[in-house]
């Protein structure tokens, strides 16, 4: 206790709710609510006009003439039938919007596209690699989305999974996902860039896209003979060429792939984690669809969830299907035909939490059931870090653990 007799606090005490608030709440509540209305009075200047006044203290107001207009041609009293959309469909379809992770992973997503899995790139294609692009400048690529972007948007409630308890202050600074998509929007500059100047490219043949829609529709037995398999999402670029993408693989690997069996995911359905949905496009959206390109590759950003994150395996089997989707849709617009001497290539760039996800598909059949034995193809590189990020609440003043041998595979995946 101190001199004056005032009793010494350490810590300021909490404020909260009690009966004494509960008790002057109800009094203020009680002598508002014995305030009397004044009475409505209409002015001459009105009555002059002739006008109708509705009084809202009259018995059955609500149920008057005018009422039941307003809510007859009112917007948010109208309720519009899903049927009347214009892309609705009485034939529910099989989802995949990213939303959900696949259960089994990477061998759930090859049992639905019917693919054998390949862990490394072959030579030829490692061959386009760019060593030119210097580490300075993947920096600076890294720092552009991490430091100095000057967006500033409430960031999501920072969760703690040990001290769940605690309330953390909301921060502002830059979204992780627009942060992810300034990275890798810089370093397909600086690779395209680089490959014009080697001469490697031509600057006529690439076309670049930014948040585009992208659907893919596939109907094929033996899980989409009924209902079809949908594809869709936003990806931040989306690569058109003015030529066909190079086969990855040639005839001779692609009859290999009659002997190779894919994984079982049994007892689990491969359908289990898809969405369903009778409002979607019949047909492939595809930017620039009245140009004629091809769709090389699609690159985009994950946000990790806080609560429940996905595993290595999940985020790269999203990859994995959203790849397939640009790959099919290429596909057919090609006709099964063509597939036997021009096989389907697209690519695909998934940045998450620092690391990034290279996928390419080669659609050697859009037939995925056991009819057909030749199988299609996909070369998957996950997880391969990028550099070391920090939390979403804090700032990244310089760019740990830099890996430049990721910058080059990505180089090798986007010039192939």
């Amino acid at each position: 206790i101190l001199q004056g007799g005032m009793v010494f606090r350490k810590y300021k005490p909490v404020t909260q709710w009690g009966k004494q608030d509960t008790r002057i709440f109800k009094a203020i509540l009680n002598a508002r609510n014995a305030r009397k209305m004044a009475v409505l009075t209409v002015p001459d200047a009105v009555k002059a006009l002739g006008v109708k006044i509705h009084d809202p203290t009259e018995q059955g107001f609500f149920d008057s003439e005018s009422m039941q207009r307003i809510e007859r041609e009112h917007t948010s009293f109208n309720h519009t039938d899903v049927t009347s959309h214009p892309l609705y469909s009485d034939t529910p379809c099989r989802l995949f919007e990213g939303a959900e992770p696949m259960s089994d992973g990477v061998d759930q997503a090859c049992v639905i596209s019917k693919a054998v899995l390949r862990t490394e790139f072959p030579e030829e294609i490692m061959q386009y690699a760019l060593d030119e692009i210097g580490y300075d400048k993947v920096r600076d690529a890294i720092l552009h989305g991490e430091r100095f972007d000057p967006t500033l948007e409430k960031l999501p409630r920072r969760f703690d999974p040990v001290l769940f308890w605690v309330k953390h202050p909301r921060v502002h600074g830059t979204p992780v996902i627009k942060r992810g998509n300034i990275i890798l929007d810089n370093l397909f500059r600086h690779i395209i860039l680089t490959a014009i100047r080697k001469e490697n490219l031509k600057a006529t043949q690439i076309k670049l896209n930014r948040d585009e829609p992208f659907s893919a529709t596939l109907h094929s037995a033996p899980y989409f003979t009924q209902s079809p398999l949908v594809i869709r999402g936003q990806p931040h670029l989306t690569t058109l060429s003015t030529s066909l993408s190079k086969r990855w693989a040639n005839e001779e690997e692609v009859k290999k792939t009659m002997s190779e069996s894919i994984p079982s995911i049994a007892p689990l359905s491969p359908l289990i984690d898809f969405g369903s949905d009778h409002i979607y496009n019949k047909e492939s959206v595809v930017a620039r669809p009245d140009e004629d390109l091809s769709l090389h590759s699609l690159a985009w950003t994950r946000e990790q969830s806080q609560k429940y994150p996905w595993t290595t395996e999940q985020n790269a089997a999203n990859a994995i299907l959203y790849t397939l989707g640009a790959a099919m849709s290429e596909a057919v617009k090609r006709g099964e035909k063509s597939l036997a001497e021009f096989p389907a290539v697209s690519r695909g760039i998934q940045l998450v939490n620092g690391r990034v996800d290279l996928v390419a598909v080669q659609v050697n059949t859009l037939d995925l059931s056991d009819k057909e034995e030749k199988k299609n193809i996909v070369w998957l590189q996950k997880g391969l870090r990028l550099y070391k990020p920090k939390p979403y609440f804090e700032q990244l003043s310089d760019v740990e653990e830099l890996n430049m041998d990721t910058v080059n595979k990505l180089s090798a995946l986007i010039l192939s």
